[in-house]
């Protein structure tokens, strides 16, 4: 049993001497190890984030593209739909206001022009003044048709120029303005 005690001992102390021998070894190969493993796995997690932060980006700058080609659209066609053309904006105003002037019953005379100075946002402001002679009645008419055109048309101001008494003709100045894009 001496010898069992004796053998026991020895191998328990054999085994506490590689246990002891393992631990710088530890410190000298496997923690390294560990920490560089480790080291990576937060290098990777900081690159997934950068990635994730740099696709939400690129997804806003594609929604934003998506939303400028919407908006550029939209622009043209409220262009197509309310606003004179560029190349063609007076003779185009003449012939919708001649239009309104002969279905209100009102008598146009000659039409004085004049662009605004800068453009604005794309646009180039047109005013004009329209002389025209009728009754009370086709002046609100013209009004009202002018109202339902789909093309801009603005009425700035009415100007009385002159009444026949006993007539009931009116001579008006009517100040009008439009605007046209003047990029194509």
């Amino acid at each position: 049993m001496i010898v069992k005690e004796k053998l026991r001992r020895f191998i328990y102390g054999l085994l506490l001497a590689l246990v002891a021998a393992n631990i710088p070894l530890y410190f000298v190969f496997v923690r390294p190890e560990g920490e560089a493993v480790s080291i990576e796995a937060q290098r990777m997690e900081q690159a997934s984030r950068e990635l994730r932060e740099k696709k939400s980006a690129i997804d806003m700058v594609i929604d934003i593209e998506k939303k400028l080609a919407e908006s550029r659209k939209a622009r043209k066609e409220f262009e197509a739909r309310y606003l004179f053309s560029r190349g063609k904006v007076s003779s185009e105003l003449l012939n919708e206001l001649d239009q309104i002037c002969a279905q209100a019953g009102l008598l146009r005379n000659r039409v004085a022009f004049s662009y605004g100075a800068e453009s604005e946002f794309g646009y180039q402001r047109l005013s004009l003044t329209l002389p025209v002679s009728g009754t009370y009645s086709n002046i609100r008419k013209f009004l009202n048709v002018l109202e339902t055109r789909s093309k801009l048309i603005i009425v700035d101001s009415m100007v009385l120029q002159s009444e026949k008494e006993g007539t009931g003709l009116i001579q008006m100045d009517m100040n009008l303005s439009t605007y046209f894009p003047v990029q194509p």
